[in-house]
C-alpha cells in the first residue's frame, strides 16, 4: 500500500493498524512520520490503557506467553530476582538458583522485540545475592540489600545479608558501589520506593550488629539520592505495622506510602494494610480497613502487587468451587430414614462402607436392596454343609487315616499361603498402579487476577475493597516468587517457582519447577 492509499483511511482503520505495534519505541517512532500519525498514536496509546484498566476491572484480561525456546540467546532460571521496567526495557537482577546459589548478573528484556539482551557493564559489580530490590531513578538503577545462601565451609554459619548500595548507569553502562554515610544495618526481602529525591526502603530480614540470627523488622530507612546520606525516620507512637518481609509497597502520592501483605515466618503470613503519611518529622502508621476478605488471595507474601491507576493487582491460585458436603450414615440409620429424606437431601446419603457385607453389592440405582453374589454363596453352602458331616474312622485304620489327613491338611494350608502371597503381590501391584494414575492426574492450580480497590483509601475511614473475582480465565501454572512490573499497557510477570506456597520447603528437587518464562498480562484484542 502506497503512502497516498494509507493518507485515505479514515483516522479509526489507521489508529487500529497503528494498535498492532507493541507500544514502545516502534510505535513512538510512528509518531515521527506526520501531525495526524502524531495525533493517532497518542489516541492509541491512551485507548491501549484505558482497555487495559477496564479488562483489570472486569477481570477480563489476556495472557500471552513466551518461552525461551523462542527466544535466543536467553536468561537462566531464577526466582526471588528483583525486575525494573526503564524506558522500553525491563532489567533483572540475580535471584536464586536450584542450586543453593546465586546470580550477580544483569540482563535486559527488550519488550518491543521480546529479545534478552545481556549488557556487559563495566565497573564494580555487586555480590551475588536474591531478595534485592531494584529501583530506577532518572536514568539510574538502584540497587540495595539482598541475601545469599551460606558458604558450605565452615559448617552451620547463618545466611549471608548484605547493606551494600550499587548505582547502575544505563547510559554508560556501568556499576557504582556507592559509599554512604550512616549505612543501616544488612537487609533482605525489604521493599522500596522513590519519592523525589528520597528512596524509601521499609521492612525485611535485618541482620543488627554482633546478632547471630535474622530479625523481622518494622523499620523505615530513607536514603538522600544527592548526598547519599542514610536517616533512620522516626514514628509517631500508636499501632504499626509488626515486622515483615516480602510485602508490597506503593506510591500514592507525593505524602502517602501503601504497605499491603508480607511475611512474619514460616507458617505467619499478613494480609493486612498499611497507610504512611510522611509529612513533618515524625511520620504517622494508620490501619487500612480491608472489606471483601471473601475475595482476598490466599497469600500475598510470595506474590507481588502491581498498582495500576487507583487499582493493586495480585496473581494468585484461581479459587475452586466448594465441593458438595459428603456424609456417611451407618445403613441401619440410611434405612430408618431414607423415607423421610427429601429429594435435595439425597446427596448426603452415602453406602455405608464398613458394615456392609461382602458377598452383597448395594444397589445405587435408586431402589432398595443388594444384589446377591451366586459364585460366592455356593461356596458357602458347601463349606456349611461339610462342616456337618461327621467323618469315622475305620478300626484298625485310625493311624493311617489321620497321616492322610493330616497331610492333607498340609497341602490345603500350603496352597492356602500361597494363594494369600499371589492375592497381595496382587494387591501391592493395584496400589502402584493407582498411585501412579494419581501422580498423572494430579491437580494443576493456576493463577488469576485479584484486584484490591483503593479508591477511597486517602479519606477517613481509610478503607480498600477486594474486587469479587469474575470471569477468571487460566493464566500459568501456579507460581511463586516471581517478579510483576507495569509495562506500556501491559503487566509483564517473569521467573518463580511452580509450586505452593504452603509448600516451600517441603520438596527437595526444585530444577524442574524454577522458571524462566514470560507471562504478558493485557487486554482483549478489539475489532473495528
Amino acid at each position: 500500500m502506497v503512502e497516498s492509499e494509507i493518507e485515505t483511511l479514515p483516522d479509526e482503520v489507521l489508529e487500529f493498524i497503528l494498535s498492532l505495534i507493541p507500544p514502545y519505541r516502534d510505535l513512538h517512532d510512528c509518531m515521527q512520520v506526520s501531525k495526524r500519525w502524531r495525533r493517532c498514536v497518542l489516541n492509541v496509546v491512551k485507548t491501549k490503557q484505558r482497555n487495559l484498566y477496564r479488562a483489570i476491572n472486569e477481570f477480563d484480561v489476556k495472557w500471552e506467553r513466551i518461552t525461551p525456546l523462542d527466544m535466543a540467546p536467553t536468561i537462566s532460571k531464577r526466582y526471588s530476582h528483583t525486575a525494573v521496567v526503564h524506558d522500553n526495557s525491563m532489567y533483572v537482577f540475580g535471584g536464586c538458583t536450584c542450586a543453593m546459589t546465586t546470580f550477580n548478573d544483569l540482563w535486559r528484556l527488550d519488550l518491543s522485540k521480546r529479545q534478552w539482551i545481556r549488557p556487559l557493564a563495566m565497573g564494580t559489580y555487586p555480590s551475588p545475592k536474591a531478595c534485592s530490590s531494584l529501583i530506577k531513578h532518572g536514568n539510574t538503577l538502584i540497587l540495595f540489600g539482598g541475601w545469599a545462601y551460606p558458604p558450605s565451609y565452615p559448617l552451620y554459619q547463618s545466611w549471608h545479608l548484605f547493606n551494600e548500595l550499587h548505582v547502575y548507569d544505563v547510559v554508560a553502562n556501568r556499576w557504582t558501589s556507592m559509599t554512604t554515610v550512616n549505612t543501616p544495618p544488612p537487609v533482605a526481602g525489604h521493599s522500596v520506593s522513590v519519592i523525589g529525591d528520597w528512596m524509601i526502603v521499609f521492612g525485611g530480614l535485618q541482620k543488627p550488629c554482633n546478632a547471630v540470627h535474622c530479625e523481622k523488622s518494622n523499620d523505615i530507612w530513607k536514603l538522600h539520592l544527592s548526598s547519599w546520606t542514610w536517616f533512620k525516620q522516626e514514628v509517631e507512637g500508636g499501632p504499626k505495622p509488626n515486622g515483615r518481609f516480602g510485602q508490597t509497597q506503593v506510591v500514592l502520592d507525593d505524602e502517602n506510602l501503601l504497605i499491603l501483605g508480607g511475611s512474619g515466618g514460616p507458617t505467619f503470613h499478613y494480609c493486612d494494610g498499611w497507610l504512611l503519611k510522611m509529612k513533618g518529622e515524625l511520620w504517622k502508621w494508620t490501619k487500612i480497613e480491608i472489606l471483601g476478605k471473601q475475595n482476598e488471595p490466599s497469600n500475598i507474601w510470595s506474590n507481588p502487587g502491581c498498582k495500576m491507576g487507583d487499582k493493586i493487582v495480585v496473581l494468585n491460585r484461581i479459587r475452586e468451587p466448594e465441593a458438595s458436603p459428603i456424609a456417611y450414615y451407618p445403613k441401619a440409620t440410611w434405612t430408618m430414614n431414607v423415607n423421610r429424606m427429601s429429594p435435595e437431601d439425597g446427596r448426603l446419603a452415602r453406602i455405608d462402607l464398613a458394615g456392609r457385607r461382602t458377598d452383597r453389592d448395594d444397589n445405587v440405582n435408586g431402589k432398595r436392596g443388594t444384589l446377591r453374589n451366586q459364585k460366592r454363596e455356593a461356596e458357602e453352602e458347601e463349606g456349611h454343609v461339610g462342616a456337618h458331616i461327621k467323618i469315622t474312622p475305620l478300626p484298625g485304620t485310625s493311624g493311617l487315616n489321620m497321616a492322610a489327613f493330616q497331610s492333607n491338611d498340609r497341602r490345603q494350608s500350603e496352597h492356602a499361603e500361597k494363594m494369600r502371597e499371589k492375592r497381595l503381590a496382587c494387591l501391592v501391584k493395584n496400589e502402584e498402579i493407582l498411585l501412579q494414575a494419581f501422580k498423572k492426574e494430579k491437580k494443576t492450580h493456576h493463577l488469576g487476577v485479584y484486584v484490591l480497590d483503593i479508591a477511597g483509601i486517602l479519606e477517613p475511614p481509610h478503607r480498600a475493597t477486594w474486587l469479587p473475582p469474575k470471569n477468571m480465565r487460566n493464566g500459568p501454572e501456579e507460581t511463586i516468587l516471581y517478579t510483576l512490573v507495569e509495562g506500556k499497557s501491559e503487566l509483564v510477570m517473569f521467573g518463580g517457582i511452580q509450586k505452593d506456597a504452603n509448600s516451600l520447603g517441603l520438596s527437595k528437587n526444585l530444577s524442574n519447577q524454577i522458571s524462566n518464562s514470560l507471562h504478558f498480562v493485557m487486554a482483549p484484542n478489539y475489532v473495528i
